[in-house]
């Protein structure tokens, strides 16, 4: 076994890559992993444990065998809407020679990506953009002749509007898209860099980082919108750093989103779509009906009786739209106080489920609150269904 020059191991670091390598190396593709590397990013990922290392790489190379992912590169082929949806993400390297992604979170219509593909073809979809990680990390670490570890993401939350920061399908393929890099890539994740992060992201990534390893969860750094272009900066050159991320990098043109090579989001043409009659909540098991006649609403009680479980809601109304917010009922001293935790607001939900999920800090009553008190002309017919997932089950309930 060769040892890269540029890996410095400790000598007990050193006994559990042999031992490691020893174990598995007879089962091991060659031609997939760099042999004492991939041995030292599985052990350190968990803490140098070589019974744990070799559990988790055993699973990997079980994950990689059922989902082909040896020939992802050259047997599958996205469909032209996720070619659309996942082009031009790879856009320059860090100044240590990694490379880096960029995608518009707050942009991306990830509604109308769930519309228009099927999860499992989105994730053939990223795994292939990792796959293709993979081999650009072996290419840089032979150009640059040093070990180049990992990528560096940066996800911009810009324009999230509360749908898309609280839509069901949307946050369990973050999910499960992290999980799968965590797994089956360990210690490629170099760092994630969210920017401009409004009060909406904190809802889906207080959801989100309860399904993240700390190790995972340390490579995160989130911004606002102030002070992210200087972090960006410290670890990328002003000549490979699109202009409106900070740097000096700008089309032929001179525009600085540089669009001729970056995607910037947009919306999914419904030419897509693969399920046309979109909005059939009304006739779903386990739905319930309330109308609210002209200047009125509803409080639906929902009982948390676990701290961290998680809300979720679906509803839709027959003809425009209706407002909906959740909030938490707590008593201080002899009065009952309403504390608005999802900001009351008006949602079309003609064309579209609202899908959405909240996780709860502490056990309680929360409300979730249908306002039609705004309309002094029409009633609202409004279809729902609520379901509470506590924290034993979530794991479950997202592989499910």
């Amino acid at each position: 076994m060769t040892v890269v020059q540029d890996l410095e191991l400790s000598p007990s670091e050193r006994e559990a890559v042999e031992e490691l390598a020893r174990r598995v190396s007879k089962d091991l593709p060659r031609k997939i992993f760099d042999e004492t590397h991939m041995y030292y990013r599985f052990l350190k990922a968990r803490d140098f444990d070589v019974d744990a290392a070799e559990k988790m790489l055993r699973q990997t190379l079980q994950w990689r065998k059922d989902n082909n992912v040896d020939k992802i590169l050259t047997d599958y082929k996205p469909s032209e809407v996720l070619q659309n949806f996942f082009k031009n993400v790879f856009f320059g390297f860090d100044k240590e020679g990694s490379p880096v992604y960029f995608m518009p979170v707050g942009k991306h219509d990830t509604r109308g990506l769930h519309m228009s593909a099927r999860y499992p073809d989105i994730e053939k979809a990223l795994i292939r953009i990792v796959e293709e990680g993979e081999k650009m990390l072996d290419k840089q670490s032979k150009k640059l002749n040093k070990r180049i570890e990992g990528f560096v993401n940066i996800y911009d939350m810009d324009g999230l509007t509360f749908g898309m920061a609280t839509y069901k399908k949307g946050i369990e393929t973050v999910i499960k898209i992290l999980k799968l890099q965590q797994d089956n890539y360990p210690e490629r994740m170099k760092s994630f860099y969210i920017i401009n992060a409004s009060a909406l992201f904190t809802m889906p990534f207080n959801i989100i980082k309860s399904f993240l390893n700390p190790r995972m969860l340390s490579k995160f750094h989130v911004y606002g919108t102030d002070g992210w272009k200087e972090a960006l900066l410290e670890i990328i050159d002003a000549d490979q750093l699109p202009a409106f991320l900070g740097g000096t990098r700008t089309d032929p043109d001179g525009n600085p989103l540089c669009k001729t090579f970056l995607n910037q989001g947009g919306k999914i043409s419904e030419k897509y779509y693969l399920h046309k009659s979109i909005n059939s909540l009304e006739k779903s098991p386990g739905v319930k009906k309330i109308t609210l006649p002209r200047a009125s609403f509803n409080e639906v009680s929902v009982e948390i009786d676990e701290a961290g479980s998680i809300i979720e809601w679906e509803f839709e109304t027959k003809t425009r739209d209706i407002g909906f917010g959740l909030f938490y009922k707590d008593m201080d001293g002899e009065e009952e106080k309403m504390t608005e935790l999802v900001e009351l607001q008006r949602l079309e939900t003609e064309d579209f489920s609202e899908v959405g999920m909240y996780k709860c800090d502490k056990s309680g009553e929360y409300i979730i609150l249908f306002d039609n008190s705004y309309s002094w002309i029409r009633s609202k017919e409004v279809y729902y269904r609520i379901n509470v997932v506590k924290p034993s089950d979530q794991e479950k309930n997202l592989k499910n």
